[in-house]
């Protein structure tokens, strides 16, 4: 009984993946600001007194009122949370109060990617040589340590670059890059370039084609795909948590005590789950990246098409199927614009089975 209460709960509040760490983040800040109001944290001219925050052994009903007020707070938060984790991510168009800042952040992440381009081409790889004044292991010792720093130098440029999506395509089809795939985060950039090279590779748009793609994914890689988008919206989410606790703790610099250490050790969480949530970014887009690999043909083979023998054909018709698939107005038979004169391939059909068909998920008679 109890189970099928918190199962209906979780549908109404949010779905198969709804759990106390989707309202975590949320909660944190309503738990932590009114604790810190109870115990006088924000009176500059009075001490902290956290036993007034603390609840008596006898009062069970607040305590219970207390938990629930701040999970109801959290689920309440988590709608401006999400707002709040897309401006994290870089979508600052309109009416968002960051959309004037966006060139400026664009610009600043253009510098930094095509800085290191040039930083890594300087780098010299000159051969070993020995000097008549020292012995040969001085000579060695020194050209290997010169190396190994040349090595991490290239590795740290390479890093940069490769996490921002490519614009060099962009040039070639438009005749100058009158628009670029930048973001202005560094979060943003990451999960940008992951949706580019995703499909990109094969010719395919992945965010039009990923939804037809969805339905063949292996169960594998659906799980490690939610694993990994579960662990990134945490990530984001506590980094947009801790800052606004930061923000909302700064009166607390006024009581030069302990206290005023808090604005500043949330501002470093904030950090550090921002840097979390890079990591984070970083292998949800390999196993993006894998689906494409694994389940591409998926898409060819659902739709009844034939499918490709090269890889240049396989490239030329998946761009002709993204752009069938993106162009909502446009007529199936318009051939010079779609697919109206890519032929179909049909599998001969199944022997009928004498064995009944296969319930889904969830009994298929509308109980759960």
């Amino acid at each position: 009984m109890l189970g099928d209460l918190v199962k209906a709960g979780t549908r109404a509040m949010g779905g198969a993946s709804f759990g106390l760490l989707n309202v975590l983040p949320g909660t944190l800040v309503v738990t932590v600001t009114t604790v810190l109001v109870k115990a006088h944290a924000y009176e500059l001219d009075r001490p902290v007194d956290l036993n007034a925050a603390l609840l008596g052994r006898h009062e069970a009903a607040s305590v219970l009122a207390f938990a629930l007020a701040a999970l109801v707070g959290g689920i309440l938060l988590r709608p401006f949370e999400r707002l709040l984790v897309q401006q994290l991510e870089g979508y600052w168009d309109s009416p968002s109060p960051l959309a004037r800042l966006s060139g400026a952040a664009i610009e600043r992440h253009r510098r930094r990617r095509d800085d290191a381009v040039a930083q890594a081409q300087r780098i010299e790889w000159a051969p070993l040589t020995f000097s008549r004044r020292t012995s040969d292991l001085t000579s060695l010792v020194a050209h290997e340590r010169r190396m190994r720093r040349q090595k991490q130098a290239e590795k740290r440029y390479r890093a940069i670059v490769e996490s921002y999506p490519d614009d060099k395509r962009l040039a070639q089809h438009d005749g100058e890059l009158s628009r670029t795939e930048l973001m202005p985060t560094r979060l943003g950039n990451i999960l940008r370039r992951s949706e580019r090279m995703a499909g990109g590779r094969y010719g395919l748009d992945a965010m039009v084609v990923y939804p037809r793609i969805y339905p063949y994914v292996s169960e594998r890689l659906a799980e490690a795909m939610a694993r990994q988008l579960e662990l990134l919206t945490l990530s984001a989410s506590l980094s947009v948590c801790f800052g606004l606790l930061s923000t909302i703790t700064l009166p607390l610099l006024g009581r030069l005590d302990i206290w005023s250490l808090t604005p500043l050790a949330a501002a470093g969480l904030c950090l550090l789950a921002y840097r979390g949530a890079l990591i984070s970014a970083a292998y949800t887009g390999v196993v993006f990246c894998t689906i494409f690999d694994a389940h591409r043909f998926d898409l060819t083979t659902a739709m009844h098409y034939k499918l490709p023998k090269t890889a240049a054909e396989e490239f030329n018709f998946n761009n002709r199927l993204t752009r069938y698939l993106d162009a909502r107005d446009a007529h199936p038979l318009h051939e010079d614009r779609l697919m109206g004169a890519e032929p179909f391939s049909h599998p001969d059909a199944a022997p009928p089975t004498s064995q009944p068909p296969v319930a889904p998920p969830g009994g298929g008679d509308g109980s759960s």
